[in-house]
């Protein structure tokens, strides 16, 4: 699904000009941008979390995933990392390009896609795109 830029600028046009109109965001702004991926293995995950520290990103965790309805685990975790940062729909299309490839060099199941919100978190409502596994 981020083989290339160019398949996802329009999507992320929109979702960008929504939060502007609905939410007045100035997202041409600083903003905190979240970002996920997703494997069965939490050390693997810990490597990439590690990696993407020295980077300039933060490490927020790992997080265990459960089943919407039952809450069970699925067995599956979650690396969520977050970086302040003003994208252009061509720049976060970029970063999503190279997560991907992240994903396959660490060899994760899936990079599985990134929301946002305002840095100060007064009025916190994420923007959010679900990824699917190009798998």
């Amino acid at each position: 699904m981020f083989n290339d830029t160019e398949s996802q600028i329009e999507g992320i046009k929109k979702i960008f000009e929504e939060a502007e109109r609905e939410d007045n965001w100035k997202v041409n702004e600083p903003m905190l941008y979240s970002f996920y991926f997703v494997d069965d293995d939490p050390e693997k995950l810990e490597k990439l979390g590690e990696h993407l520290d020295k980077q300039d990103f933060d490490f927020v965790g790992i997080f265990e995933l459960g089943d919407e309805e039952t809450e069970e685990s699925t067995g599956e975790y979650l690396l969520h990392i977050d970086k302040v940062e003003s994208y252009t729909p061509e720049s976060l299309a970029q970063v999503n390009v190279e997560f991907s490839k992240l994903a396959e060099e660490f060899e994760i199941e899936t990079y599985d896609g990134w929301e946002f919100g305002e840095v100060d978190g007064a009025d916190y409502d994420e923007e959010e795109i679900e990824i699917e596994s190009a798998s």
